[in-house]
C-alpha cells in the first residue's frame, strides 16, 4: 500500500488558494442553476431591468469569468509535480499510482456529467491530467514556452484559421446536443430553455441533462479551453516542482512580479472583455487577459497571505474538502433550482443569486471545518483515496 502524505506536510497556503479559487468558481456556475444563462437578453431586462443585466454582465466578464478556473487548473499542475515527488521520493512508481488515482477522477466526473450537472469540470482534468506524464521529464523552460504557446498562441492563431477556412468544428456538437434534446421531447427554442429548466418531468431533466454534456464540450472546444486548461496546467508543474525543492514561496519579489504584469495585461484586455457587449471566452480580449489577470489573483493571493492569514484561512478547509464542495454545489443547483427540485430557476435577480451563492459558500466553511475536526478527508477525497490506493491507505495532498 502507498503510505501517503499526512496531514502535517501539507501546504496549507494551497489549501486556501484552491478555496478561494472554488467560490470564485461557484460564482460563475451559480449564473447557470439560477436560470440566469437560460433567459435571452430580452428576457434577462424584462425581468432584472437593463441597469440590472449591465452591471452583472460586465462584473462577470472583468473579474469572474474563467479567472478561477484558471486558478483551478494551475492547482491541479501544481499537485502533478507534488505527488510525483513526493511518491518517487518513497521510492514509488509515483506516476502509476497518479495514473489509477486520475483514472478514479475521470470516472467520478462522467458520473457528475451524465447524472448531476453537465458543466462538470472534473472530466477536463482528468483526460488533460493523463496527458501530463508525457511532459515529467521537460526542463521548466521548455514547459514555459509550451505553456506560452496553448494558452495564447495556438487559441488565437486557430480562430483565425478557422474563421479563414470557415470550419466550425463546435457547431457538429451544438448540432448534435439539439438532436438528443429533440428526440427526447425538449423544445430547443432560445426562449424556451427556462421553461425546459423548469420543467418538473424526469423527461425534462433527462432531455437538458444528456443534451447538455455535448453542448458543453461544444463551449470547450469554442473558447478553445482545452489547449488553454493544458497550458495553465504546465504553469502549474513548474510552480510544483519549485515548491517541492523548496523556497518559492519566500521569494516575494518573484510574486510581484507575476502580480504588476498579470494586472499590466489582464486588467486592461478584461476590461475590454467587459466594456464591449456580445464577447465570448474566443474573443481576444478574453484570449489575452483572462490567465494574465488569474496569475494576479494567484499572486496577490500568496503575497497576502503572511498579513491576512487570520482571514484568508476561512478558505482553507474548504479548499482541503474541494472535490466534495465542488459535487455539493452541483448537488444544490440541481435541488434548489431545476424544476424536479423546488424549480427556483429564474427567480432570482443578480444580486440575489449572488448572495445565494456566498450564502452557500459560507455555510461549506464551518461545515468543511467540522468534518476535517472528526476526519482526515472530505467524505468524497476519502472515496478517492479508497478507489486508489485501497482501504488501508492514507491520501496523497495534492
Amino acid at each position: 500500500m502507498v503510505a501517503a502524505t499526512k496531514r502535517a506536510e501539507r501546504i496549507e497556503l494551497l489549501d486556501a488558494l484552491r478555496g478561494f479559487a472554488l467560490f470564485g468558481i461557484l460564482l460563475a456556475n451559480i449564473l447557470t442553476w439560477s436560470g440566469w444563462l437560460a433567459m435571452t437578453e430580452e428576457q434577462r431586462v424584462a425581468f432584472a431591468g437593463a441597469e440590472a443585466v449591465t452591471w452583472q454582465y460586465r462584473f462577470h466578464h472583468l473579474l469572474v469569468d474563467g479567472k478561477f478556473y484558471t486558478i483551478f487548473s494551475l492547482l491541479f499542475g501544481t499537485g502533478f509535480a507534488l505527488q510525483i515527488a513526493r511518491l518517487s521520493a518513497r521510492g514509488i512508481e509515483g506516476l502509476r499510482v497518479y495514473r489509477r488515482r486520475v483514472l478514479v477522477l475521470l470516472g467520478i466526473g462522467l458520473i457528475h456529467s451524465w447524472l448531476i450537472w453537465d458543466g462538470d469540470i472534473l472530466t477536463i482534468y482528468a483526460l488533460l491530467g493523463l496527458v501530463l506524464p508525457f511532459f515529467y521529464r521537460w526542463r521548466e523552460r521548455s514547459l514555459l514556452v509550451a505553456a506560452a504557446i496553448l494558452i495564447f498562441l495556438v487559441p488565437i492563431a486557430g480562430v483565425w484559421l478557422f474563421a479563414r477556412l470557415g470550419w466550425e468544428p463546435h457547431q457538429h456538437l451544438f448540432a448534435l446536443s439539439n438532436s438528443i434534446a429533440e428526440s427526447l421531447g425538449a423544445d430547443t427554442a432560445p426562449d424556451k430553455a427556462l421553461e425546459w429548466l423548469r420543467r418538473d418531468d424526469i423527461a425534462g431533466w433527462a432531455s437538458w441533462q444528456l443534451s447538455g454534456t455535448p453542448f458543453n464540450w461544444a463551449l470547450r472546444v469554442e473558447s478553445w479551453r482545452i489547449p488553454k486548461v493544458l497550458g495553465i496546467m504546465l504553469v502549474g508543474v513548474v510552480v510544483g516542482r519549485r515548491l517541492a525543492s523548496g523556497g518559492l514561496l519566500e521569494n516575494r519579489r518573484l510574486f510581484r512580479q507575476v502580480l504588476m504584469a498579470g494586472l499590466a495585461i489582464g486588467l486592461p484586455a478584461s476590461a475590454a472583455y467587459a466594456l464591449i457587449p456580445g464577447l465570448g471566452q474566443a474573443d481576444w480580449p478574453s484570449l489575452i487577459g483572462t490567465v494574465p489577470l488569474a496569475l494576479a489573483y494567484a499572486a496577490a493571493f500568496v503575497l497576502l497571505w503572511p498579513r491576512a492569514r487570520p482571514v484568508l484561512r476561512h478558505f482553507v478547509p474548504v479548499g482541503r474538502m474541494a472535490l466534495t464542495n465542488y459535487l455539493a454545489h452541483s448537488m444544490i443547483g440541481l435541488i434548489f433550482f431545476y424544476g424536479i427540485g423546488f424549480g427556483l430557476a429564474g427567480a432570482f435577480r443578480p444580486l440575489a443569486f449572488y448572495a445565494v451563492a456566498l450564502l452557500i459558500f459560507s455555510a461549506q466553511v464551518p461545515f468543511s471545518r467540522w468534518w476535517l475536526s472528526r476526519h482526515e478527508q472530505g467524505p468524497m477525497e476519502a472515496l478517492w483515496r479508497r478507489a486508489t490506493y485501497g482501504g488501508n491507505a492514507r491520501p496523497v495532498a495534492a
